[in-house]
């Protein structure tokens, strides 16, 4: 079990395990949100946990692009021999436009803490940004270190407008259900490209890791990882269906 098809099974695994945390902070703050059960989610270990599953989820996916970076020029260039940009366009519009969608739904079903600039957005964003970035090995140490530091510092501020929102200038009495501004979290991402330049140079694994193929739990974990992003678009609306079917919610309480 070394590759899935060109793939590293321990990120999928640790995509997977983030994915999982995921999973059980929302359905904990479903219950929460629609008064089923009395959880403390904003300090303690379930918060924690839901930040770590974030912060776990964005490392993992800066440091696969570090990897598919370092595979491109193998597999497909422009016509100057770089690395072809439209593909990292492409695909931030793809998740930005899955960002918009949950926007949407959320505006239509809960107004007042619609999601604005989500992690489906800012992953959009972030593919896109990041290309120019790739380029760099330990440059992106400074990189890092200054949008994580100050988001870090605008975290405790807030500001009379908006339009600056998705990079971090929260405005003030803002409320949202996901919130991922560029500062800090691309400072995340690109510490995840530091990683992945690291420990997977040349895109190819630079450590020894054990054959653990029969293990399932390895291979649950593995399985979720690879299809996290329809696993996170799906996830609220299965939630709900469940919370309907079993009784513990109606319509009148959304």
């Amino acid at each position: 079990m070394a590759v899935y098809a060109d793939r590293f099974w321990e990120i999928d695994c640790l995509r997977g395990f983030a994915v999982l945390l995921m999973l059980l902070y929302h359905f904990l703050y479903d219950l929460d949100f629609f008064e089923l059960a009395d959880i403390q989610l904003r300090s303690g270990l379930i918060l924690y946990a839901g930040r770590f599953s974030a912060l776990l989820f964005i490392l993992i996916s800066g440091t696969v692009l570090s990897i598919s970076h370092s595979r491109a020029p193998n597999k497909e260039l422009s016509g100057n021999g770089t690395e072809n940009f439209s593909r990292y366009l492409k695909r931030g519009i793809k998740l930005y436009l899955m960002g918009l969608l949950l926007t949407g739904i959320t505006w239509i079903f809960l107004p007042e803490e619609y999601i604005v600039f989500g992690i489906l957005h800012f992953f959009g964003v972030s593919a896109v940004l990041v290309y120019p970035f790739l380029k760099y090995g330990k440059e992106n140490i400074l990189f890092s270190l200054f949008f994580g530091l100050s988001g870090l510092y605008l975290m405790n501020i807030t500001f009379d407008f908006s339009s600056l929102l998705w990079l971090g200038f929260t405005p003030e009495n803002f409320s949202t259900l996901d919130y991922f501004p560029i500062f800090p979290w691309f400072g995340v991402l690109l510490a995840g490209v530091i990683l992945g330049n690291f420990l997977y140079a040349g895109g190819k694994r630079k450590f020894e890791v054990p054959c653990t193929g029969k293990d399932p739990l390895i291979r649950l974990f593995s399985r979720v990882g690879q299809h996290s992003l329809l696993i996170y678009f799906i996830h609220q609306p299965l939630f709900l269906g469940f919370l309907f079917l079993s009784g513990l919610l109606n319509l009148n309480m959304l």
